[in-house]
């Protein structure tokens, strides 16, 4: 509904006004005041201002710029019967969307405030969705087929299309932000931005003025109010990164608005309120952090409603293949001839154990495409990868067939037989015991079923 207010200081056009276009469905407050008017603003959102300009007191001119001044402005149309081309000029100048001669057709004055609103709601959808680009993760896809990656599938088509509060859990690196994004893209609220913010990156204090915003005046320096990410994820999702590092003192806050979906701007008296699906993520252990006093009890059990563990990557070793080619396709998709791994490389990779899970791993890969001389990437371009010895999964056969020559390794091989080869190894480790080889691939039984199918292996 749009929410119109008008400010003249004639009340038979006021009345007048106010009776059609509630006719039409808008939500109409009417003021002969500018003081008032202001007042107003602050006490709800209004999206189109309809404002006289010569009125006594304040002038349509001095609050045009004063309603300009708040940190989400409505669109402001001004109208007078004492039209000049210099203060039409200025209005437009302070920011008016548009100028209205008295006496104006009904028609025309509810063409132009639908006009208004139609701007506003594309600045409000740009904002939205400039935040959500700066915060934009080239890899929203869950690359990988164990059965860890399986079951937070399984899970996240199970909550997303709820308004439940989701917790998202695992070590630093493993890919919680794109969890969350999946959540948010199979939700009802998916046509929405899902904006973002990093407990652990501000103090306490700036932490609190991102999520709720100020009014005027609220601190040192607050000249103009600003909205918070509650007001500005309202309809959408607001992804909590690291909210183990939230303080105390700003948990108490934030489990009111997960209970009332109430806030307060800081600086504020009254409490604003906000539709808003929040989902919480951290590489924390917050069951002993309450018992060491560190968080909230209450607001632990409040955010523990549906609980969503993401695998670290070691845990997932069979991934790592789909996870290279996932990452090599993303970052030069045209690119002629592609880019690979040669067989040591994909071996290291592999068996390395990945204490910073799927980020250290795109690292990895980065400095390799950086450092490699050719579109295949060698061992001898990952320097700083550190191998572990005795890894969970054996590394693939040294040979193509039997009797031919090992590879060196500058030799591409492709990573769907790299697949079908580290495939067949955990099946003769496993003495073709299928359940046994799945569980050696970090697979369920149904994915090497579906694998072992796709190479032609289920004879």
């Amino acid at each position: 509904m749009l929410r119109l207010l008008i400010l003249d200081d004639e009340p038979l056009f006021l009345e007048t006004l106010e009776r059609i276009f509630r006719r039409e469905g808008m939500s109409v407050a009417t003021t002969t005041d500018g003081e008032e008017a202001l007042r107003l603003l602050d006490r709800r959102p209004f999206d189109v201002v309809l404002s006289d300009i010569v009125m006594p007191g304040m002038d349509g001119l001095d609050f045009l710029r004063r309603a300009r001044q708040r940190a989400d402005p409505p669109e402001v149309v001004m109208v007078t019967a004492h039209a000049t081309v210099d203060t039409a000029l200025e209005a437009m100048k302070q920011g008016a969307y548009d100028y209205l001669q008295k006496p104006a057709e009904v028609e025309e004055v509810e063409r132009v405030i639908r006009k208004a609103y139609e701007a506003l709601l594309l600045r409000r959808e740009n904002r939205q969705l400039r935040r959500a680009l700066d915060r934009h993760d080239p890899y929203r896809e869950i690359a990988g087929e164990s059965a860890g990656i399986a079951e937070v599938r399984r899970l996240i088509a199970k909550v997303a299309p709820t308004d439940s509060t989701v917790l998202i859990l695992g070590e630093s690196g493993v890919g919680k932000e794109l969890v969350a994004h999946q959540v948010h893209a199979a939700s009802p609220r998916a046509k929405t931005a899902m904006l973002t913010i990093n407990c652990g990156a501000l103090q306490s204090s700036l932490l609190e003025n991102e999520l709720f915003g100020h009014v005027p005046g609220a601190f040192t320096g607050a000249i103009k109010g600003a909205t918070g990410l509650f007001e500005e994820a309202d309809g959408g999702t607001l992804f909590i990164d690291e909210i183990g590092e939230m303080s105390l003192d700003l948990q108490k806050a934030f489990l009111r608005v997960l209970e009332s979906g109430e806030f307060k701007r800081l600086g504020e008296a009254r409490s604003r309120r906000a539709d808003v699906r929040v989902v919480a993520a951290t590489n924390r252990d917050l069951a002993a952090d309450v018992e060491a006093e560190r968080f909230r009890r209450d607001l632990y059990y409040r955010l523990n409603v549906f609980t969503l563990t993401v695998p670290p990557l070691r845990e997932r070793r069979d991934d790592i293949p789909l996870l290279v080619d996932h990452f090599l396709r993303r970052k030069e998709p045209q690119r002629a001839p592609p880019w690979r791994l040669a067989t040591k490389a994909m071996a290291a990779l592999v068996a390395h154990d990945w204490p910073g899970n799927v980020r250290e791993l795109h690292n990895a890969l980065e400095r390799g495409l950086i450092m490699a001389r050719s579109p295949v990437i060698t061992l001898a371009d990952l320097p700083l990868l550190r191998v572990r010895a005795g890894a969970d999964l054996p590394p693939p056969p040294t040979s193509t067939a039997a009797g031919s020559p090992p590879e060196s390794d500058g030799d591409f091989v492709p990573l769907v037989e790299l697949e079908r080869r580290h495939i067949a190894a955990a099946l003769a480790q496993a003495d073709g015991n299928k359940t046994a080889a799945a569980k050696l691939l970090g697979l369920s039984l149904r994915s090497l079923y579906t694998k072992l199918k796709r190479h032609r292996m289920d004879g």
